[in-house]
């Protein structure tokens, strides 16, 4: 390409390119995040937001070129190799964003349902090459000059002579190189790109990511079925994975809810030692958008809207009919899982035999809310929430920092796997639709109006004892209800010293008091035989301790002990008096 056909047509076709960016980004920043108008939207192993950055990286890269052409157009035309360096960065990093769009593009077309940022990544190839392409002609026409001799072709057709160029370069030789205008205009737009570009490369990175991520072969099976609810259809796929014998009428089958933004392999390892050591049937499963559930769903409305996806507990009863899961059950809901356990047990009255609520708190903590008792007013942190969706969920920056479970995980050899779930765009998407969807919904759908709860000025939900026979066992992690022992040296805490007064320590100590009053209340309300019964974890165990390796053996002894045996154990605290009935072992 000669160099008068790229000054006179390069930053044209890149301004159009531009504003393709610029409308791709804000077209699929409207599908992602304005809800859906009309109706509900359905995406498998894939996300909007995967488009939107195609969009953004076309635009910022576009721009950026342009820019500096723009910003240096006084100082590139004179007869002299000063700005050598620039050119050469700019034509490497124009290269390298070229190869990153094919690269992206490969991975997104290997990712299920990604075609949209298949094809835009195209738009990325375009862009670095035209770039690359503007930047070699302008090396061309520099080196094929004498230093501070001559005048170039696009000296000529800018208008410029040689009188006035070689004024320039009698300035530019006055002083050092970094005085000039060049210098800086170069090192600030290359400092940009160089910023810029770490997100281009974490998209790339993202599209192999997902590309591989649709390709896995989960453990168990992922059933394809039509979901139903309110008078549409759905047609989902959603993971399931049992251990054991199928179950009988007098063998109750074990599900297991994994908790927010985690996936079901957090809840593997408890489900094969229930399994193993009480001979009954145990399956976990992916909610819609988490693990190895390709499938989620975006809507907007009231509690009462026709796009509105039924409770997790409705739906979890349709993917175990189409799976052949007879009842009864017993469920056991791991933090956000308990709440889902309740909504399973509130859809299978009479069939869900018990229920263990493990470190969970559903209506006391609300999704959105950081804080127990708090229902925040409006969005609260909903804004937060959705620009770390952006970055991690788009580009996939986080991969491999995020979502690690630490060495103490069980089962060791899915530590990787849950690392790499965290990673997907999917993932983090599903979240912020979860917690949007929390926060949208009417008050009169909530679970605890459907359990004929109420709730007090702190939030606290006293039930109705609707789940008449189901045994209730709530097993609280020590370090979630406990007072802090600041008699222990080997426990050092903040709130032991100085800062114990602080708003801060007042309010953790405020809420464990919450977490113990709310735990007695689900065993002594959700039935109103009062088949309820809280244990407190063992020593050191805190939220996560369903997959920490010295403590999910312990708390299968007490799901099969409690849920599973022929009589609930409850004279094991006595009659039931709130402050009593807390059982320590």
């Amino acid at each position: 390409m000669s160099s008068v056909v790229v000054a006179r047509y390069g930053p044209a076709a890149l301004s159009v390119l531009a504003a393709i960016g610029v409308s791709i980004f804000i077209a699929y920043f409207v599908i992602a995040f304005s809800g859906a108008v009309g109706g509900g939207r359905r995406y498998e192993y894939s996300s909007p937001l995967a488009a939107m950055w195609t969009g953004i990286g076309t635009m910022w890269y576009s721009v950026s070129f342009l820019t500096w052409w723009a910003s240096s157009r006084d100082t590139r035309n004179v007869d002299t190799r000063e700005g050598l360096p620039a050119l050469y960065v700019w034509a490497l990093y124009s290269l390298l964003f070229a190869v990153e769009g094919f690269v992206a593009l490969i991975g997104w077309a290997q990712a299920k349902n990604e075609a949209a940022a298949s094809v835009f990544s195209f738009l990325w190839i375009l862009v670095g090459g035209l770039a690359a392409s503007i930047t070699v002609g302008l090396l061309r026409a520099k080196r094929s000059v004498p230093p501070n001799k001559g005048t170039t072709q696009a000296d000529l057709e800018n208008g410029n002579n040689g009188s006035q160029s070689e004024v320039k370069t009698k300035r530019c030789s006055r002083c050092s190189w970094c005085c000039t205008k060049r210098f800086w205009v170069d090192f600030l737009c290359l400092f940009l790109i160089t910023f810029l570009l770490v997100f281009s490369t974490g998209f790339m990175m993202q599209g192999i990511s997902s590309a591989s991520d649709a390709n896995m072969v989960p453990p168990g099976q992922v059933y394809s079925f039509p979901l139903r609810f309110n008078g549409n259809t759905m047609d989902v796929q959603m993971h399931l994975y049992c251990f054991g014998e199928k179950s009988t009428s007098d063998s109750p089958t074990v599900i297991l809810e994994h908790g927010g933004g985690a996936n079901s392999l957090t809840m593997l390892a408890l489900a094969e030692e229930l399994e193993s050591s009480f001979n009954t049937r145990a399956c976990v499963y992916d909610r819609l958008g988490y693990g190895y559930t390709p499938t989620y769903y975006t809507s907007t409305g009231s509690g009462t809207s026709s796009t509105r996806l039924p409770n997790s507990g409705a739906i979890l009863s349709q993917l175990l009919g189409v799976a052949g899961e007879a009842g009864p059950y017993v469920c056991a809901g791991h933090s956000a899982g308990g709440e889902a356990c309740l909504w399973f047990a509130h859809e299978y009255q009479g069939t869900v035999t018990g229920i263990a609520i493990l470190d969970g708190y559903p209506d006391l903590i609300r999704a959105g809310s950081f804080r127990p008792g708090i229902h925040p007013e409006g969005s609260g942190p909903l804004p937060a929430i959705q620009a770390v969706t952006v970055l991690a969920g788009g580009t996939g920056l986080t991969r491999g920092l995020v979502g690690d479970m630490g060495e103490d995980f069980v089962p060791s050899d899915k530590r990787g796997t849950v690392t790499s779930l965290y990673g997907q765009a999917r993932f983090w998407f599903a979240q912020y639709w979860d917690v949007r969807s929390d926060l949208e919904s009417d008050n009169e759908s909530r679970l605890y109006q459907q359990l004929d709860g109420t709730v007090d000025e702190n939030g606290i939900v006293t039930y109705g004892g609707t789940l008449s026979g189901t045994k209730i066992l709530v097993i609280p992690a020590e370090s979630t209800v406990s007072d802090i022992d600041c008699n222990d040296k080997d426990k050092g805490s903040y709130c032991c010293g100085n800062a114990k007064n602080s708003t801060s320590c007042m309010d953790n100590a405020f809420d464990r008091m919450l977490f113990r009053e709310q735990s007695d209340r689900y065993a002594a309300t959700l039935s109103n035989d009062t088949l309820g019964l809280v244990i407190q974890g063992p020593p050191g165990s805190e939220h996560g301790f369903v997959s920490h390796k010295d403590y999910y053996a312990w708390i299968a002894t007490q799901i099969g002990e409690q849920l599973l045996s022929e009589s609930f154990r409850l004279s094991d605290c006595g009659e039931y008096v709130p402050v009593q009935m807390r059982c320590r072992k």
